[in-house]
């Protein structure tokens, strides 16, 4: 079974980049933090192999190789003490605390005697996470004390001695003591509370990590360029036609090279009577856009309307509705003949001449309704 180190995978996968990203992760590797100048000449790699000609030659990208890795490791930061202390909580003036190099430091004491003053002395001086950056903010002494800077003096040993390090409240986490982390109370709870994710990794493993913020770091001064030049023009390059048509643009577009003069560019940019015309009639259509779509709602529904009534005239005149109608019809008169030979025959013993003829019906119609 062959073990592969993690940087040996990083050298495999950096190959795979582009030149100017493996010669970004050769900077990362040899340098704790890029320079300007690293920023410009990748910015110069970029747009070299992107096509553009620049003022100045592009430098040459070096890939990255194992050789690079860990050659300038930052050295170990040893904490001494925090001396000089003036006007921080209610740490008397002058105050000190003093810090075991090769083992473990407890500080204890009871509530009152200075523990929380150091530690926010430590919080704004060394790197820390926290939720609430007031929490970072270091306070007065609320029962009096000057009005004086609040200041304190960090001694740290890089190898080479005792080093003092200037503290002034307010300020950010001091350059010389990045690598050393302040885990306390607010920061626990950030993790436990917040349900945050502990976020570490070996220095070989956070080279991707930092490759990625020095490509968002590239990205964003690409864009500014690209604002300033650009502007809020329109790119030619993002006008699509559906439909190719042989108008005099499109030709002059199909011909344009880069042997294509000021003149003919300025020649075919003109803005001829017959353009202003051909703009007036497209101006007017869209004007009387509104009211054509109007118009052809109103017929559309009148023609509905027509359909409907149609289709009701087409079902009651269809075959079998008229077949349904003569049979109707034929039982109507059928009827009628019975009702009149029924009737004759029903009179035809009376007395009286006349009974169940038309005249006498008359008049019994007559008579029942005058009753």
């Amino acid at each position: 079974m062959t073990i592969v180190a993690p940087i040996e995978d990083i050298e495999a996968w950096s190959q795979k980049l582009s030149p100017w990203r493996q010669d970004c992760l050769r900077r990362l590797a040899v340098s704790e933090d890029l320079a300007d100048a690293d920023i410009d000449d990748l910015l110069a790699m970029i747009k070299h192999t992107s096509g553009f000609k620049l003022d100045n030659h592009s430098p040459t990208p070096v890939p990255f190789e194992q050789a690079h890795f860990g050659s300038t490791k930052p050295q170990p930061i040893v904490l001494k003490s925090i001396t000089k202390v003036e006007n921080v909580n209610r740490l008397v003036p002058n105050a000190s605390l003093e810090f075991c190099p090769k083992a473990l430091t407890i500080i204890y004491g009871r509530n009152g005697s200075g523990k929380s003053g150091f530690v926010r002395i430590m919080r704004t001086a060394c790197r820390t996470r926290i939720e609430n950056p007031t929490k970072l903010q270091v306070l007065r002494d609320v029962y009096g004390g000057s009005d004086g800077p609040q200041t304190a003096e960090i001694i740290i040993d890089q190898g080479n001695g005792d080093t003092p390090i200037t503290w002034t409240s307010g300020n950010t986490a001091l350059p010389q003591l990045s690598q050393v982390s302040v885990f306390d109370t607010p920061s626990a709870q950030l993790y436990v509370d917040g349900g945050n994710q502990i976020r570490y990794l070996p220095f070989g493993l956070a080279l991707p990590h930092r490759l990625n913020t020095i490509c968002l770091v590239l990205k964003e001064k690409l864009e500014v360029e690209r604002e300033t030049l650009v502007g809020d023009k329109v790119s030619l390059t993002t006008v699509t036609f559906s439909q190719q048509r042989d108008t005099e643009a499109q030709l002059f577009d199909k011909a344009l090279s880069k042997g294509t003069t000021d003149s003919e560019i300025d020649e075919i940019a003109k803005f001829k009577g017959e353009d202003q015309a051909r703009l007036d009639e497209v101006s007017s259509f869209l004007s009387a856009g509104a009211a054509a779509a109007a118009d052809l709602a109103a017929l559309v529904t009148w023609l509905e309307a027509i359909t409907n009534e149609c289709e009701v005239a087409v079902a009651a005149l269809s075959d079998t509705s008229l077949a349904d109608l003569t049979i109707l019809k034929n039982q109507a008169v059928a009827s009628r003949q019975a009702a009149e030979l029924a009737a004759g025959e029903l009179f035809t013993d009376e007395p009286l001449p006349g009974i169940g003829s038309d005249s006498w019906r008359a008049l019994w119609a007559a008579a029942r309704l005058f009753n």
